[in-house]
């Protein structure tokens, strides 16, 4: 009798591991089905001839694919230099509904979004970038594509003489004074203007313009320790903030990080709010 009850028992267990075995093998199946219809929608990005691109996103089966996406947002896309630097971001001054949306694409069917590139970047220096663009929809987010992308820049920096107004301190060390340079107008005019202007041994790491360009954020090295002295310090800044203020028209404030970090300690102040047009360090009239 405990021999047949025994035999009952081991029958019993070899059929809930065999279920068990069966729902992995299912779960498995469906983890590659998923994969598989990710990989079947591709993208595309493209540059054309007038400076501005097409996105295209392409369902490459025989069976409708649903792309979902958490906001109203569909297309990321950023610029990068040539030291990797993120120089524009495209949502970075956008506001998107905040609600799931879906979008059913048939057998072959492609959208393409257009990117205005020529009107984004009205305000980014002209130069040789790397344009990176991906879709925001849930299973598209890594397939980033990328292009390099000439930027010729707008018309007012193609006619450029290749002469701006810069500031420095004067003999005195008291106020700062401008001055001309000659600068590339093919090259990045934001670093061009913090190198020709830093006598100190301060370096810029990378910036971001912000707020459809009216904010910029300037991100030092530790070479900022050498900034010493009140009057240093005013020098320093008036230096920076008059001649990034002069050149950016659209800009309205900038601000100052450390290694990627803020509030930025000089020697005497702590810098906490941004800079904005109405603080002065030239002479008075």
């Amino acid at each position: 009798m405990k021999r047949h009850i025994w035999s009952v028992f081991s029958f019993f267990i070899i059929l809930v591991l065999a279920g068990c075995g069966t729902n992995n093998s299912d779960s498995n199946t469906g983890s590659e089905s998923q994969q598989q219809e990710d990989e079947s929608i591709t993208t595309k990005l493209e540059v054309k001839e007038d400076g501005n691109g097409t996105f295209t996103i392409k369902n490459e089966t025989g069976e409708e694919r649903t792309l979902t996406y958490p906001s109203g947002q569909e297309i990321e896309y950023q610029l990068l230099d040539k030291e990797g630097n993120t120089i524009f971001t495209y949502s970075a001054d956008k506001v998107f509904i905040l609600m799931i949306s879906e979008k059913v694409l048939q057998p072959n069917e492609e959208i393409v979004i257009p990117l205005d590139l020529k009107t984004d970047l009205a305000e980014v220096p002209a130069g040789s970038y790397t344009l990176v663009a991906w879709s925001t929809a849930e299973t598209l987010r890594d397939q980033k594509q990328e292009v390099a992308y000439e930027w010729l820049g707008t018309e007012s920096a193609e006619e450029s003489k290749g002469t701006i107004t810069v500031f420095r301190g004067d003999e005195n060390a008291e106020y700062v004074e401008p001055y001309e340079v000659t600068i590339d107008p093919t090259g990045d005019l934001v670093r061009q203007i913090f190198e020709e202007i830093m006598v100190l041994d301060v370096g810029l790491i990378d910036y971001r313009l912000e707020n459809n360009n009216t904010k910029l954020i300037l991100n030092m090295d530790n070479g900022l320790v050498n900034v010493q002295g009140s009057a240093g310090e005013n020098i320093f800044i008036g230096t920076i903030v008059h001649s990034y203020f002069e050149n950016f028209p659209k800009l309205e404030e900038i601000y100052f990080e450390k290694e990627g970090k803020a509030p930025v300690e000089l020697a005497h102040i702590v810098v906490t709010e941004p800079f904005t047009r109405d603080k002065l360090f030239t002479r008075p009239n």
